[in-house]
């Protein structure tokens, strides 16, 4: 068996895994002008909002928003004093309520200002920590033991309860569902002493809001817009592309002043009217870009030209599918490695690429069921559904079996892999 190549995939493999782009290093790295322009409208709305503006980032799973986000919060960092955290990180994604967000900001907050010495009022630690006497308690104790810097491990070990205990999570429930005016009053005095201590204001940028399932997005986005939105500093939020298909979540966020959501659009590699046209070419600076994305990680010689092309073709124009694409590949070359020991250059080819889409096949095969193929066909046919907010519809999208195009007016396709699954089915012609 070929150890230096089988170390050479293993590498790609974890390089390809880099998403998104947070520490400097990998962001020097690997970091590619993706999405510039998004960055740049949503910095400069920021920018010339009023202090407590509060925006809406929205997109597919996988386009690149984190990795956006991060780079946003980088460069903002000179003016402005940041908080960036993925609520993936905070809270277990199906437990996400506007309660335990707006307790995470607290949270973050208040580390914030004590790594920055900021001397916190008592009353403002009390709200956010001590309301669970059992952990206070532990902290105090531990911090009597450790010294002052134990202070700051509290973001670790609520952070970490957060996460993993459902107790937990009901106390922030109960203890604050019929005080959050007092929770948000404590999130605005730590902006103030942020700010009166960095000379900068303060501006929350909170990731993975998009991976929300939809049912929690309207509870958080429609019910409880207002709580949501209420304390006075700059907020960025994500959403998921499915949800701002819905009137209501739309009529929420407009009736709190967002006048409409960023969106971070699908890369487009064929104009709408060519898109199923095999004679026309593909958009060249767009497929660049994702070309450039293989070519930042995998070493040459590794893959085949045309492969690189197909590949990023059958993404969609979705970063997060080309990786899902590429590491397929690496998988199935680091397989062969060790059944075929005796296999010479092993390479990202077209056989690879062939299996590697055979089993995103399966995965979307099992998403879509029976019932939605009618829908999927429509769609390809038309590239506009009979209406955007159905649930099946909506399902599709949120699933990434469907993508949302921009030209002067949105529009839709399919997925590249799931087109083959209705040529399979001879929905459509192959």
């Amino acid at each position: 068996m070929d150890l230096e190549l089988l170390s050479k995939f293993q590498q790609i493999y974890k390089d390809l895994d880099l998403f998104p782009l947070v520490d400097a290093e990998d962001i020097e790295k690997f970091r590619v002008d993706y999405g510039l322009e998004v960055k740049v409208r949503l910095k400069r709305e920021i920018e010339a909002s009023e202090k407590n503006g509060k925006f809406i980032f929205a997109g597919h799973r996988g386009c690149g928003k984190s990795t956006l986000l991060k780079r946003l919060a980088n460069e903002m960092a000179d003016r402005h004093h940041v908080v960036f955290f993925s609520i993936a990180n905070l809270i277990e994604m199906t437990a996400v309520t506007h309660t335990n967000i707006l307790y995470a900001i607290a949270l973050l907050m208040l580390s914030h200002a004590k790594t920055l010495g900021i001397d916190v009022a008592e009353d403002i630690s009390e709200t956010i920590l001590g309301w669970n006497t059992t952990v206070h308690k532990q902290s105090k104790s531990e911090e009597t033991k450790g010294g002052v810097g134990f202070d700051l491990k509290f973001l670790e070990v609520f952070s970490a309860k957060l996460q993993q205990e459902k107790s937990f999570r009901d106390g922030i429930e109960t203890t604050f569902a019929k005080k959050i005016s007092d929770l948000v009053g404590k999130i605005d005095r730590l902006a103030a002493a942020i700010q009166l201590k960095t000379r900068k204001p303060v501006i929350v940028i909170i990731d993975d809001l998009d991976k929300l399932d939809l049912p929690l997005v309207e509870a958080i986005y429609r019910n409880n817009i207002k709580a949501l939105f209420s304390p006075q500093i700059r907020i960025v939020f994500t959403i998921p592309v499915s949800a701002i298909q819905e009137p209501e979540v739309m009529g929420s966020l407009n009736s709190e002043g967002v006048v409409r959501p960023h969106l971070f659009p699908v890369t487009k590699f064929f104009p709408k009217d060519d898109r199923h046209n095999p004679e026309v070419k593909p958009i060249a600076k767009n497929l660049n870009i994702f070309l450039k994305v293989l070519d930042k990680r995998i070493p040459e010689g590794l893959i085949e030209a045309r492969t690189a092309h197909e590949m990023v073709l059958k993404s969609g124009g979705v970063m997060r599918e080309l990786v899902r694409i590429a590491r397929e590949c690496c998988t199935e070359c680091m397989v062969q490695i060790e059944i075929e020991p005796e296999r010479e250059n092993i390479v990202i080819n077209e056989e690879i690429l062939n299996a590697a889409l055979q089993n995103l096949r399966h995965d979307f095969t099992r998403q879509i069921g029976s019932s939605l193929y009618h829908l999927l066909k429509e769609i390809y046919e038309t590239s506009v559904p009979e209406d955007s907010s159905n649930e099946d519809f909506v399902k599709l999208l949120h699933g990434l079996m469907v993508l949302e195009y921009e030209n002067a007016s949105l529009w839709y396709d399919v997925h590249p892999i799931v087109v083959d699954l209705l040529k399979q089915k001879k929905l459509i012609e192959a």
